[in-house]
């Protein structure tokens, strides 16, 4: 299979939506938030271009992204206002600390071919994509991918990029000597809306992880297509996604003619977000309040509290959980994943004594560390 990144990640965030886009070929308009992100890099780009010999100024680059804004892409004008500012905010404060000069750029949109081999299938799988710039440094080289989005993420979720990965996949297929030399590779994502830079490395370990991931993915994607399903799932991100005129989960919403009792349903969903708003303010105060009890039982040493028409007894709970990968990887080799299908922890419970001893005892050392939380339970007294 040949296959870009970005529609791996598109599989992994809906299913349905890689349908619509990669296999249906389904075209959509470009959303506002992604035409922002596409100006920001063409402009970045603009500014490192490495054939020049004299660097742009810092009115060019405004000037460029001035000349390529496209205002109609924002319905609402205030909105567009705002957008535009905000892309003149990142590009000054990123010249003030980016001036081209001071980098060893040694490619910028470089695309790569990484080869993912399958010992299952004896099948090599090609993942495509495009990086956004490659600088030579002291100790090697850095990877640089270039976000707009409003929010930063924690290191451990840069540490565990599965994009990073795979360029640097890309990138040592590029270059063999990368890995033949064990040249290190500085991998980084640019937040450019906080003027930050979070960066990571990969050892050989987490690279041979990352291709397992990725033929994960990729046997995944096969057996949709062999079962012609390709189902949606709901995210974050569906309220903003260019499909929904096809999308089951957005059936309703472009329905012609609709029911016979849609207003009796209206009005019991109305009813149903004020009583879950209520229901919310109430939960926070019961967490409030059962910080409160804790704290009491902790000082006083106590495990049950006593009021003139009942108590509180409180108890300690533990919950298990599965390393998904392991477990996966363990019944991926006696052909049997399909049985828990997603880790489905009673069913894995329920079909654990089937398997060989050998591969039971896998599987329980696949146990991740318990959970141990406390539990207060209520009584009433006449």
């Amino acid at each position: 299979m040949r296959i870009s990144y970005s529609s791996l990640e598109t599989f992994i965030v809906c299913p349905a939506k890689f349908k619509f886009g990669v296999i249906d070929k389904i075209k959509v308009p470009q959303s506002k938030e992604a035409f922002f992100g596409t100006i920001i890099h063409e402009t970045l780009r603009m500014l490192h271009d490495p054939i020049k010999i004299v660097p742009p100024t810092e009115e060019e680059i405004l000037e460029f992204f001035s000349s390529h804004w496209i205002p109609e892409m924002w319905p609402d004008k205030d909105e567009e206002s705002i957008a535009f500012s905000q892309g003149v905010k990142i590009l000054k404060e990123y010249y003030q600390k980016n001036y081209p000069t001071n980098f060893n750029i040694v490619d910028l949109e470089t695309r790569f071919d990484a080869q993912v081999f399958d010992e299952n299938s004896k099948e090599t799988h090609i993942i495509t994509g495009k990086i956004d710039r490659i600088d030579k440094i002291e100790t090697g080289f850095e990877i640089i991918d270039y976000k707009t989005s409003k929010k930063m993420p924690p290191q451990k979720s840069v540490d565990e990029n599965l994009q990073l990965s795979t360029y640097h996949l890309g990138i040592a297929n590029r270059w063999p000597s990368i890995e033949e030399k064990n040249v290190k590779v500085k991998l980084s994502l640019y937040f450019l809306r906080h003027s930050e830079k979070l960066s990571t490395e990969r050892t050989a370990e987490q690279l041979n992880e990352t291709r397992g991931k990725i033929l994960r993915i990729i046997r995944e994607i096969k057996e949709m297509e062999e079962k012609e399903e390709f189902k949606p799932r709901a995210n974050p991100l569906c309220d903003w996604c260019g499909y929904q005129k096809w999308c089951p989960l957005f059936a309703h919403k472009f329905l012609e003619k609709k029911g016979p009792n849609e207003e009796e349903m209206k009005k019991a969903v109305e009813e149903y977000f004020e009583i879950k708003a209520e229901s919310k303010k109430d939960a926070r105060r019961i967490a409030e309040l059962q910080e409160i009890i804790n704290q009491y039982l902790d000082k006083q040493n106590l495990e049950r509290v006593f009021i003139d028409n009942g108590y509180i007894t409180r108890s300690a709970q533990e919950r298990n959980s599965w390393n998904e990968e392991k477990v996966r990887e363990i019944l991926e080799k006696v052909k049997r994943w399909n049985e828990v299908s997603k880790l489905d922890s009673a069913k894995l419970k329920k079909i654990l004594g089937t398997f060989p001893l050998e591969t039971q005892e896998k599987i329980k050392k696949a146990l991740k560390v318990k959970k141990t939380f406390t539990l207060l339970k209520e009584k009433k007294t006449k």
